[in-house]
Formats: structure tokens, C-alpha cells, sequence
């Protein structure tokens, strides 16, 4: 069975459901960076939620094994397609809950710890399956604007500081967990740098952040992004523990070229 044949049948089987308001597929299937491991993403969009009972009877008929109701992200069914071994991740969000995104991101201009605008990105790039009322795309068509100045500014001034210069910065954090030799707390706060170090590169470059997959292909297709980031992000994640002394250093190599370029185009943030 094709992945296609598996659309049309969870498309029809979710759009029977009356909480149904509208199911879109997202993921690197709808933009083209899927590779042989990458699953079905399906979205799954309702005023207030779907019936487990409804949603578990979608995957019983179907699935080689499945877990209901994982909660790890968001609320979402994941199981293994019986006949074809494809994985599936079908997301159940509520409408409100993206209207009221929508309002704080374009209102208010509120940016996050990391991975700022990846609801945007997602709404945006999505396939339209089936939109009951047209809820979905007028959110699309939402959506569908420039990146507003005033966010990009927030964003960067949200996370720069946490890169190096706030008072417990990522890069400070990491010097204490090296001193102390705790490998998993450097490990965490490298994850946490990493995360405000794209959301302020994607902001810089006025671009959507796609999310915690593929960074480094995502970050080549910026134009403006410093000299050697990608092998300096390489060399960062690279470090073991006869070398654990070393990350500080790889730290500021990745950060401080970074800081440089948003002061060389006038975006670091004062104050």
C-alpha cells in the first residue's frame, strides 16, 4: 500500500468523525526532505478533541503495533502500518489553541525559548486533506505573510542573552557542568543552546524555523549565516569525555561568530 493509499483512507476514516474540523499533513513529506525513515505526518484539528474510543478503532484495523494517546509532544495516536511498515503520527490539536498561537505571535510579538516560529512553518507548509468550514485555510491564508520586524527583534533579544552574555547563560551553565564533570548537564544545556542559537539564526534571516529535524539542511539554505557554523556545530557535538574540557571553547567558537553578525548588521540587541 502507498503512502498515498494510506492518506486517503485515514483522511476518510478522521473526516467521518462530526468533532473533525479539518485534517492536513505537515512533516518532510509535504517539503520534500523525506528520507527512508521519515513517517506520515497527519494533523488532526477539532474545537475540543476526539474520542479515544473513535480514534482507536482508526488504528486497530490496521496496525502491526501502536501507541494511543502518546503525550511526549503533543497529543498524538503513532502506530506501524500492518501492510507496508510505514510509521504513522496522527496530531490531534485544537483549533483554539492555534488561533490564540496566532494572536500572541502576530499580536503580540512573542517569542520563545527556541523554536519560535516552527508552529508557523508547520501551518504554513501543510497539504490541505480535508477543512470542513474552511477553518484551515483561512489559517494559511493567515499565515501567509511577511515576517513581521518587530517578532525577529523579540526573538533575537529573548535568546541572545542566553547564549553567552545573561547572567545564567547557556554558555556559563556548560562551564559549570564541565568544571564539575557532569556530562549529562552539559548534554542538556548544549541541546537548550542549540535550540536559541537556530531560533536566533532563522530570526536573523527573517526565515520560519522548521523544527528540531535536519537543522544543518535547514540552516544551508539561509543566506546569511556565519563563516563555518555548520562544522562548528559538528565539532561542538563531537566532544567526549577525554575532551570534555574542550566545549567551552567550542562553545564560543560557534556563539561568538554568531553575535558578530547580528552586531555587523545591526540586530544585537541593546540593553
Amino acid at each position: 500500500m502507498t503512502s498515498e493509499r494510506v492518506i486517503a483512507d485515514l483522511t476518510t476514516a478522521y473526516a467521518d468523525m462530526p468533532e473533525v474540523l479539518a485534517i492536513v499533513q505537515g512533516g518532510s513529506r509535504t517539503i520534500g526532505r523525506q528520507d527512508a525513515d521519515s513517517d506520515l505526518d497527519l494533523y488532526v484539528y477539532s474545537q475540543n478533541g476526539v474520542p479515544l474510543p473513535a480514534r482507536k478503532a482508526v488504528i486497530e484495523s490496521r496496525a502491526a503495533r501502536f501507541e494511543l494517546d502518546n503525550r511526549v509532544a503533543e497529543i498524538a495516536d503513532i502506530w506501524i502500518e500492518r501492510e507496508s511498515g510505514l510509521p504513522v503520527e496522527v496530531i490531534f490539536r485544537r483549533t483554539a489553541d492555534f488561533e490564540a498561537h496566532f494572536e500572541y505571535l502576530f499580536g503580540h510579538d512573542e517569542a520563545k525559548l527556541g523554536y519560535s516560529t516552527s508552529f508557523w512553518f508547520n501551518i504554513r507548509s501543510s497539504r490541505i486533506l480535508f477543512d470542513r468550514s474552511g477553518w484551515f485555510a483561512r489559517l494559511q491564508q493567515l499565515a501567509d505573510r511577511p515576517y513581521p520586524e518587530v517578532l525577529a527583534r523579540s526573538i533575537i533579544a529573548l535568546n541572545v542573552p542566553l547564549l553567552k552574555s545573561g547572567i545564567f547563560s547557556r554558555a556559563k551553565q556548560i562551564e559549570v557542568a564541565v568544571r564539575r564533570g557532569d556530562l549529562v548537564a552539559v548534554q542538556l544545556e548544549l541541546t537548550k543552546l542549540l535550540e536559541s542559537y537556530f531560533d536566533v539564526l532563522f530570526a536573523l534571516n527573517r526565515a520560519l524555523y522548521p523544527g528540531a529535524k535536519r537543522q544543518l539542511l535547514a540552516m544551508s539554505s539561509l543566506s546569511d549565516v556565519p563563516p563555518g557554523a555548520a562544522a562548528a556545530i559538528e565539532d561542538l557535538l563531537s566532544y567526549s569525555v577525554s575532551t570534555l574540557n574542550e566545549v567551552p571553547r567550542l562553545v564560543e567558537a560557534l556563539v561568538h561568530p554568531l553575535l558578530a553578525l547580528l552586531a555587523a548588521r545591526g540586530e544585537f540587541p541593546q540593553g
